[in-house]
């Protein structure tokens, strides 16, 4: 269904959320009128009217083919878009280009004064602006998800700080637990076996750079099979770097290599200037895809050794760097993106987070967007902050989450009274009996105690700790630099325990040897460790074990994806992404001391899935990006390998489709999966336009003026998912056979529990290449308001294809607008509302509300206001609101067309605890919804229009309860009618005679008969 409100499961519109009762807390930045746009200064990414040369039509590459950048016509098309660029650059002096963008995106990103940035938003031929962001890599650091900023909490890299000690346990092989190199398995179909798997196919990875030292990215033997097919589609170069001391050395392995930094404005001293990488993080990923086969390895400070291969060991990599010390601006990834595209690569890896319920419309969705039109596959990670919380939640790549594999390592504490508890660990080396020492009773002098016991720096006493093990609780600062700490004070040991049960144990490389145990055995041992004086412990070596997986880890970020409103399942798949050996860099920012090291996170399983793209592209040239994402999909299972349902880490019961998506990957039937869900842009841009996001493709035909409007739940994606399904609905899905022979297929359905469901038709006939269309359709019986339950259908023929595509339903008691608005003083708005019941259906309207106002003057401009400071500025001005007990609706909002054109006014709410409710915007359009409560309220000037020195600013604040009284008492009709369920209820709410220049919020209900069920809000500014 469409983005809509319902009393059980709102969802995020418009920047608000909206239900009945009392509304959730959100703020957001609301759309200005397009003539009254304000920007304030700062880096921005441009884009343009034209299509970029991978999406134009005569430049834009035929299905099956990359884009050729060396063609006349792509020659004179970038000449007509560098034409019209300095077109628009002329209308604003002084602008300079730190990019210019031209083949998946038509633009430029320049550093904009306010003024600047507000011309430019309303000069012909400009699309849009973009202020440019900050995006985080989703591999872990060791610092927990509960104390990390920033879009995503990073992912939890085990450092390695040391010598390598005896190897002992073996290395992970992911290739070996995927199946890849069984007999029959995919390695088997490529001409050479596994070391020429990927032949002739270029990853291109976009994350932190590059090690070109690393022995998994070593030049490969010539002559090279591939070397003629290479040089026809590459088309990239290498860049050393600017940074002497950082270079990197391309050879035929890693064949590119780019870095884009214009928009770090504060380099750290590792942020060299270069594509070498600092972090280990895009070395580390780009061997996980693509490293060279059978590589020695050693993680130091570890016991594991063995030899490591990449999915794809033949493939050539190209590297373009856009991550630095602070994260990764979206300016950066755009012309990543951009270049990867013109260079010709295959498939883009891309282990970077977005934030959870982004627009599709992002410029690093648009350049997904145009990279997947030009047919280059895109795999990303979907986050490593848990349930609920998936990012890159756009249909055109393949969103992975992060799950386990069959080699698990194990390491036991022994306590003195004879107690032991076996927990995750790494180490080779044992520690024999010696004191325990729980670190809150270690503390330095002058350090609370809650501190020493999580081992944050300088916390701990080397008097106490001398020759310890050591007990730390997990929090706050890396796992590993709680043993560094350790190791600091004189500890020989670390038994790390988590604090909180849904925790994971993570295997870490640390500096002394160590055991990372679950939140319960933890408590056991502190409660031994406080019980007398005297008591100890030991450490065993690690031992390597043979574990049930795969299980989804517990950071691994799951649906439902909050832009469709859960009618898009996201994540699509999970592979491999815990306890991952790879290539790292030595040096560089101090994390990693060897040449490999262990990480964990969705970063780690995207790059997985991204090497399984390369090996289908290798078999199958003419596969569409889509085509190998439903191949990968449609054949993923649900169990793991003792047969039993796939669980989520930590949990004790099985996890679900928002946690894996389809299931874990089984590239092996990839190869000959049947049939496939394909979908092309023109699908994708039906699929924005249905969400409410304007494509900003610059293509003329796919806007939504012209776009077909689909249901979201009808995007030809291998899963079916609806959000707030109300009543019952049907979806369509279209089926492609790729086999060369006809397929006869039958469906079966594997209900979900609390529906009726049919599919039509039953059988399907197919022949070689061509396609069929089938519908199911849900009918609600008693299943909960809310909640979501799963079930699948599944495309059987008798050559053993099994199509199988996972159903996830959520019912909704009502759907409806979550905000209508409109602009007449007289006037009228259909609302069509649909009801999830049979029986009465009622509709009330309570409004319109004029409001109040509070205005005042504010003076100059304060860039840096983020608190309620001890002396307020003149650009701020304060006041308190008190929202009553029983208030329906309470709204405090900034309106532009209140303010100077050009000035931005800023919007602060904060709680009785001082915590700040609001994310002020771009644009003098601000609001927020509160609940009932006493709030601290700052208006505050961020920027002012040049020549102006202050202005007049004007905040608005409704309340809206039963008894409260409207300045303007609106109609709805029909008041009342009988319901079917499932049916859509046309309704019209009037009113007449409001004051232009006023601002009138209004709240329609809707009931059952007995209860109200929902609500609508709607702003009407005459």
């Amino acid at each position: 269904m469409f983005r809509t409100a319902s009393l059980l499961a709102p969802a995020l519109a418009g920047g608000m959320i909206f239900a009945y009762g009392p509304p959730a807390q959100a703020a957001s930045a609301q759309p200005a009128d397009s003539t009254r746009q304000t920007h304030s200064a700062g880096t921005y990414l441009v884009q343009l009217a034209d299509d970029p040369v991978a999406t134009y039509s005569k430049t834009a590459p035929a299905p099956g083919k990359r884009l050729n950048t060396r063609t006349e016509a792509v020659r004179d098309y970038v000449g007509h878009l560098k034409r019209q660029r300095e077109k628009v650059l002329d209308e604003v002096p002084g602008v300079r280009p730190l990019y210019s963008y031209q083949y998946v995106i038509n633009g430029f990103a320049a550093e904009l004064t306010a003024r600047q940035a507000n011309t430019l938003a309303r000069t012909e031929g400009v699309v849009s602006l973009a202020r440019n962001e900050m995006r985080q890599v989703t591999a872990t650091t060791e610092t927990d998800a509960s104390t990390t900023t920033g879009i995503h909490a990073t992912d939890t890299a085990a450092a390695s700080s040391g010598t390598a000690s005896s190897g002992t346990l073996p290395a992970p092989d992911t290739a070996g637990f995927l199946g890849l190199k069984k007999s029959g398995g995919l390695y088997s179909k490529v001409p050479g076996g596994q070391e020429n798997a990927g032949r002739g196919m270029i990853i291109g990875v976009l994350d932190t750079g590059i090690d070109t030292s690393n022995p998994s990215v070593a030049a490969l033997p010539e002559p090279l099979a591939d070397a003629d097919v290479i040089a026809k589609k590459w088309k990239g170069s290498c860049d050393r770097g600017a940074d002497s001391a950082h270079q990197v050395t391309c050879n035929n392995k890693v064949i590119g290599a780019q870095y884009f930094n214009k928009a770090i404005t504060d380099p750290a001293d590792t942020d060299w200037a270069s594509p070498m990488d600092a972090d280990s993080h895009g070395t580390h990923t780009a061997t996980t895809s693509a490293g060279n086969h059978d590589v020695a390895a050693t993680v130091p400070d570890s016991g594991i050794s063995g030899r490591i291969s990449g999915i794809a060991p033949a493939a050539r990599i190209a590297a373009y760097k856009v991550c630095w010390h602070d994260g990764c601006p979206t300016v950066d990834i755009a012309a990543a993106y951009d270049k990867a595209v013109a260079d010709g690569v295959d498939v883009i890896n891309y282990s970077i987070g977005g934030g959870n319920g982004e627009p599709t419309n992002t410029p690093e969705h648009t350049a997904m967007f145009n990279a997947a039109k030009a047919g280059v596959f895109v795999a990303v990670s979907a986050g490593n902050e848990g349930p609920g919380t998936v990012s890159n939640g756009v249909p055109w790549v393949t969103t992975t989450a992060a799950s386990s594999h069959e080699v698990g390592y194990r390491t036991t504490v022994t306590l003195g009274d004879g107690t032991s508890y076996t927990g995750v660990g790494i180490s080779a080396s044992a520690v024999p009996s010696a004191p325990l020492v729980d670190a809150a009773e270690a503390a330095r002098d002058g350090v609370d105690p809650a501190r020493a016991e999580l081992c944050v720096p300088d916390s701990l006493d080397p008097a106490e700790v001398k020759g310890a093990v050591v007990l730390c609780k997990r929090g706050d600062n890396a796992r590993t630099d709680k043993s560094a700490q350790v190791k600091a004070a004189g500890g020989v040991g670390m038994v790390l325990y988590n604090g909180n049960a849904s925790d994971e144990e993570i295997a870490d490389a640390h500096t002394v040897p160590a055991v990372h145990l679950p939140l319960t055995d933890g408590l056991a041992v502190k409660a031994y460790a406080d019980s007398a004086s005297g008591v100890t412990a030991e450490l065993g070596a690690a031992q390597g074990v043979r574990q049930q997986a795969p299980q989804v880890a517990g950071f691994s970020s799951g649906g439902p994806d909050l832009n469709s409103g859960g009618d898009l399942l996201k994540p699509d798949i999970t592979a491999p992404g815990v306890d991952i050996v790879a290539g790292t860099t030595p040096g560089g920012d101090g994390s990693f001391k060897g040449e490999q090291g262990l990480m964990s996170g969705t970063s780690m399983s995207s790059p997985q899935v991204a090497g399984l793209a390369l090996l289908l592209r290798q078999l199958h040239p003419d596969w569409s990006p889509m085509e190998v994402k439903s191949a990968l999909m449609t054949t993923a299972s649900t169990k793991d390998t003792e047969g039993e349902p796939i669980r989520r880490a930590g949990s004790d019961s099985p996890a679900t489709p928002l946690d894996y998506g389809s299931g874990h990957v089984v590239p092996n039937t990839a190869d000959d999966p049947g049939l496939v869900y394909d979908s092309n842009s023109a699908d994708w841009t039906s699929y924005m336009c249905a969400l409410g996001d304007q494509p900003l493709t610059g293509d003329g035909s796919d806007d939504c003026a012209t776009a077909r409007k689909t249901d979201p739940s009808d995007l030809n994606t291998p899963n079916i998912s609806v959000g707030d399904l109300t009543g019952g609905q049907t979806v369509t899905r279209t089926v492609t056979n790729v086999t060369a022979t006809i397929g006869v297929y039958t469906a079966k359905l594997q209900t979900p529990r609390g529906y009726q469901a049919e599919v039509e038709p039953k059988l399907l006939v197919i022949p070689a290449g061509g396609s069929a269309t089938y519908k199911v359709t849900f009918t609600r019986t008693d299943a909960a308001y809310g909640d979501w339950v799963y079930g699948s259908v599944t495309l059987s023929d008798n050559d053993g294809h099994q199509v199988r595509s996972t159903i996830a339903l959520r019912a909704a008691q009502l759907t409806a607008p979550a905000t209508a608005a409109a602009k007449e003083a007289t006037g009228s708005l259909a609302l069509t509302p649909k009801a999830g019941w049979k029986g009465t259906f009622t509709t009330t309207v309570n409004g319109l509300y004029a409001g109040t106002t509070k205005t005042g003057t504010l003076t100059g401009t304060d860039p840096d206001f983020d608190s309620p400071p001890s002396t307020l500025p003149a650009s701020a001005a304060r006041t308190e609101i008190t929202v009553p007990e029983g208030t329906t609706l309470a709204r405090v909002a900034l309106r532009s067309a209140d303010h100077l054109t050009g000035s931005d006014v800023d919007l602060f709410v904060f709680d009785r605890n001082g915590t700040l409710l609001t994310s002020p915007g771009p644009s003098s359009d601000e609001q927020i919804d509160l609940a009932p409560g006493t709030y601290e309220v700052y208006v505050n000037q961020y920027a002012l229009p040049e020549g102006v020195t202050s202005q007049t600013y004007t905040l608005h604040t409704w309340l809206i309860g039963a008894g409260t009284q409207p300045d303007n008492a609106a109609t709805v009709t029909p008041a009342e009618r009988q319901v079917a369920a499932g049916d859509t209820v046309e309704t019209t709410v009037s009113w007449r005679d409001l004051t232009p220049g006023s601002a009138y919020l209004g709240l329609v209900e809707y009931g059952d008969g007995t209860d109200t069920v929902g609500s609508t809000v709607l702003t009407v500014t005459p």
